[in-house]
């Protein structure tokens, strides 16, 4: 679920206000949109594209072509409660309406099944971090496989060190297990008890 959140303020002074406080409080800049009437394409254009219903891109295209500026958050479902806390930072800010029966209009997102076994490598959070590429090709920054190194002795020729403070053989063999019942030095048979009563 995505929560597409829209405020109306009268001037970019008090959207960038609003902005500035939810960046102050966590929220990432890449789901806040700020809309006015200067932009590439018409308003209704870029309304649609910051994925705004047409119902309400209809009642904002007027008054942001007026100067009006409309401050967009998509608010995505993780990290839990963005979107709630994005509405409460919002509405500490006076906005305008201009009639929109939603401001806080959830879309449910629906699995692309033409993606689902594919990798996007060329996508900005391959690995879930960002990065750029790199002139070796890798896309962690550096050369993810760990290469083993060669192993050496510490001591030339391959000898262990304890070998040369302790003249003896480090493990000695395993005796033979033998259990308690087989044993001719059981208690019971060594007090002359009887084991059955």
């Amino acid at each position: 679920m995505t929560t597409i959140i829209t405020r109306l303020y009268p001037s970019s002074a008090a959207a960038k206000a609003a902005v500035d406080d939810l960046l102050g409080r966590g929220h990432s800049e890449d789901y806040i949109h700020i809309l006015s009437r200067e932009g590439k394409g018409t308003v209704t254009q870029r309304l649609r594209s910051a994925r705004v219903s047409p119902e309400a891109a209809a009642a904002y295209a007027g008054p942001v072509a007026d100067g009006k500026v409309l401050v967009v958050v998509q608010a995505p479902f993780n990290p839990i409660g963005a979107a709630r806390h994005a509405i409460r930072v919002l509405d500490k800010h006076p906005s305008l309406d201009v009639g929109v029966a939603n401001e806080n209009e959830y879309i449910r997102e629906d699995a692309r099944i033409e993606v689902s076994s594919s990798i996007l490598r060329d996508h900005p959070l391959f690995m879930s971090n960002k990065h750029r590429p790199t002139t070796h090709g890798h896309i962690l920054g550096s050369d993810p496989i760990i290469h083993g190194k060669t192993k050496t002795s510490a001591i030339p020729g391959g000898a262990y060190m304890s070998t040369k403070f302790w003249p003896m053989k480090l493990l000695s063999p395993s005796r033979e297990k033998t259990s308690a019942r087989n044993s001719e030095w059981q208690l019971s048979r060594l007090l002359d008890l009887p084991t059955i009563i």
